[in-house]
């Protein structure tokens, strides 16, 4: 999934002490959710998580202190994971837009 792999990237970039955790990918999932939702979409593509991940992502890392002091941002280090992170080739991020049911998926009740 593409959202896992953009987590799991800020995890292990050398500038970032401590990356995004599981509830930061959970949060890019839903805001990228709502956002396909508001262009009309009943699915996310890698455009919505791209849009999102600095965002949402950003206030979430926390810089080893050397690379602060060269300037390094999370911006910096989320563009540059966006950069190196290859979306999916089927052009899906694997998730389901807000309001939608997922196959399968019971309703609370």
């Amino acid at each position: 999934d593409y959202v896992v792999r953009l987590v799991d990237a800020t995890r292990t970039a050398p500038e970032v002490r401590l990356g995004a955790s599981v509830r930061g990918a959970l949060a890019l999932v839903r805001a990228s959710r709502t956002w396909a939702a508001a262009d009309g979409r009943h699915y996310v593509v890698p455009d919505d998580v791209k849009a999102l991940a600095e965002p949402v992502l950003a206030h979430r890392l926390l810089l080893d202190p050397e690379a602060e002091f060269d300037g390094v941002t999370p911006t910096s280090v989320l563009s540059q994971i966006l950069i190196e992170t290859a979306p999916p080739r089927d052009g899906h991020a694997g998730a389901p837009a807000a309001g939608t049911r997922v196959a399968g998926a019971r309703s609370g009740g």
